[in-house]
């Protein structure tokens, strides 16, 4: 294996470390709200798209409908959003957060955030460097069929 093949190998491992990293800290800060990471990123797709089909959100969160559907029908039982028929258009189930559902995301967003604060200490022409790293690895790995 050649240095670059090794660098671009520990690039990658450390991408799904840094991930793995992240996650844990996102999954903490959901649990302390009592929710899973679905139903936060569910908030948050449906606090940017308000109200959203059924459709819209299980693309938002690269779900099935049906599984979507069950995520959706957990989440009215806690009360964190509602469904209803849309005035305009009787074949389309319009998906809301509830204000219980806009806070406990609110609440899990200034949290996480807040625990990821370190990372504001690093130096911007790097985090610039990195992003456009990333961008280019991204877009070779979207090329490979």
């Amino acid at each position: 294996m050649t240095t670059d093949e090794t660098q671009i190998k520990e690039l990658i491992f450390s991408l799904r470390s840094l991930r793995k990293e992240t996650r844990r800290i996102f999954a903490y800060q959901a649990k302390k709200q009592q929710l899973t990471e679905t139903w936060i990123i569910a908030l948050s797709a449906l606090t940017r798209k308000d109200p959203s089909s059924l459709d819209e959100l299980a693309h938002a969160l690269q779900l099935s409908n049906s599984t979507t559907s069950g995520i959706v029908d957990r989440m009215i039982a806690d009360g964190l959003v509602t469904k209803e028929r849309d005035e305009n258009n009787k074949r389309r189930i319009n998906i809301r957060p509830t204000d219980k559902g806009r806070q406990k995301y609110a609440d899990t967003y200034t949290d996480y955030w807040e625990k990821l604060a370190p990372v504001n200490t690093i130096d911007q022409t790097k985090l610039t460097e990195l992003l456009a790293i990333q961008a280019e690895l991204l877009e070779k790995l979207e090329g490979i069929k």
